[in-house]
């Protein structure tokens, strides 16, 4: 089987005129996506010679219909260049070497509701709004907002990337991001149609909430309310969860299946008597979406039913007592309980081993009842790292 006095009061009651400051109730959603890989021309861009992945997409909704003068704030750690390093040429028929080149996050903002032709912006310093930095006013409901990290900054996106091309790239390569990288940013919006983006907004990336406010992002508010990228979105094979991206189709993480050739096997006692062996089984691993070539490790846990240190068979009727016997994974004795390494594994079905029983005491047999006996092992399956 696999397995938290007596004194008056005087109160004085004071009535404040104050002017009412009106904010749209805006809320958004960010979608980060699940799997980011680089590709050729990703999303608007229609240039061969721009290679980048989408983030995510944010998803802004008004309850007035209307959303005031937007803007990406918060931005400081992810404004400007990001580089990305891997494999890379400098020329068209040059070699590869690991380099790095600067890439860009751009958020590509849809007006006009999605679909339509979208607004460029390349974030920069702590504020970028992402249709103008003037009084603006979308009527879109929902407004969506895409980030893209591409290797330009030209907020063209018919335009070409002028430095190092698509093409530079290694296809079927991993690319990594500086060590941290975690940014965190906020949409914020004008609290009327008259409020600029410079108006409502500080050097620093902060709101002044008398002019404007940070939009709630899946249910949280304030100032870097939305990670950009969760960890799980990362493709780099080589060090999966860390900052990196594979550049094309993201390869299947490598997976393993073990199965016992038969699911139940039955054998006669004497042929496992003392030091006789023999075979009751056949395991078998089959490795999953790896590189021909590649070998791998894996720890293989043995247990039964009993609360016995040894492996026990137990009477199929009656009360009787159980027989003890070991057991071997090929010629390897299996400790019951601990780990034992099943090295070498390749690509493929073809990982098999035979599981075999020995050490089984004729003289305690000789004194059991006379019947059938059963016993269930299960296989714990763990990785060495």
């Amino acid at each position: 089987m696999m397995k938290i006095l007596n004194k008056k009061a005087i109160i004085l009651l004071l009535v404040l005129i104050l002017p009412v400051f009106l904010t749209a109730g805006v809320t958004a959603t960010y979608v980060g996506e699940p799997a980011i890989t680089l590709r050729v021309a990703p999303g608007p861009f229609t240039h061969p010679t721009v290679l980048g992945a989408k983030l995510g997409t944010f998803i802004l909704t008004s309850s007035t219909g209307v959303i005031y003068s937007p803007a990406m704030v918060n931005i400081g750690e992810a404004s400007g260049a990001t580089p990305l390093t891997g494999l890379m040429k400098n020329w068209a028929t040059g070699p590869y070497s690991i380099q790095s080149n600067d890439f860009y996050i751009i958020t590509a903002a849809y007006p006009n509701g999605l679909g339509s032709e979208p607004v460029l912006e390349v974030l920069y310093n702590n504020v970028r709004p992402v249709i103008s930095w003037g009084a603006t006013a979308v009527y879109a409901n929902p407004f969506y907002i895409e980030l893209y990290l591409v290797n330009t900054n030209n907020r063209n996106r018919h335009a070409q990337s002028l430095y190092r091309q698509a093409a530079f790239f290694k296809l079927d390569t991993p690319y990594t991001l500086p060590s941290g990288f975690n940014p965190l940013f906020s949409v914020a919006v004008a609290n009327n149609a008259s409020t600029n983006v410079g108006s409502y907004t500080n050097a620093d990336g902060t709101v002044n909430e008398s002019h404007g406010s940070y939009v709630e992002s899946n249910g949280v508010g304030g100032a870097d309310n939305t990670q950009i990228i969760n960890p799980g979105s990362y493709t780099n094979p080589d060090n999966p969860g860390q900052p990196g991206f594979f550049y094309g189709d993201a390869p299947l993480s490598v997976s393993f299946v073990f199965s016992f050739l038969n699911p139940q096997t039955s054998f006669t006692l004497s042929d496992a008597f003392g030091s006789n062996r023999t075979t009751i089984n056949e395991a078998r691993i089959e490795v999953l979406n790896a590189a021909q070539g590649s070998t791998f490790e894996l720890l293989l846990t043995f247990t039964d039913t009993s609360a016995a240190p040894s492996f026990q068979l137990f009477p199929t009727t009656g009360a009787g007592s159980p027989i003890n016997y070991s057991l071997l994974l090929d010629n390897t004795f299996i400790e019951k309980g601990v780990a034992v390494p099943w090295a070498g594994l390749q690509p493929g079905p073809a990982n098999n081993k035979n599981i075999r029983i020995t050490g089984i005491s004729e003289a305690e047999v000789l004194n059991k009842v006379s019947g059938d006996y059963r016993g269930t092992i299960t296989v714990t399956i763990t990785n060495p790292n």
